[in-house]
């Protein structure tokens, strides 16, 4: 996975491990600093200039970030990514879209 703006990514790196591990501990395992990171580029700093932000800028966004809008946002980005590649035969649509009745 290709890690936007690398190099702010790597100034800020203590402080994503910093927030993962309070994730962890609060029983979060699955999620990783490039999960937080790309959060916080997509929907925290979405409508800002990322390369021109401050540090404190940063830190402030990655802080008041909470597990949950982390989670939530990673498990959307994976429905998406399978939605695409999902195949499904036109039987098996139609099984979806209108199940049998008992």
């Amino acid at each position: 996975m290709q890690i936007p703006f690398f190099s702010l990514y790597e100034k800020v790196q203590l402080i994503l491990t910093n927030k993962i591990e309070e994730f962890h501990y609060y029983g979060y395992d699955a999620l990783t600093e490039q999960d937080l990171w790309k959060y916080c580029v997509d929907k925290v700093w979405r409508k800002q200039d990322v390369q021109n932000l401050r540090l404190h800028e940063l830190t402030s966004g990655i802080f008041g970030t909470t597990a949950s809008e982390v989670l939530n946002y990673v498990q959307i980005s994976d429905f998406k990514r399978n939605e695409l590649n999902l195949k499904l035969s036109e039987e098996e649509l139609q099984g979806l879209f209108h199940p049998l009745k008992e």
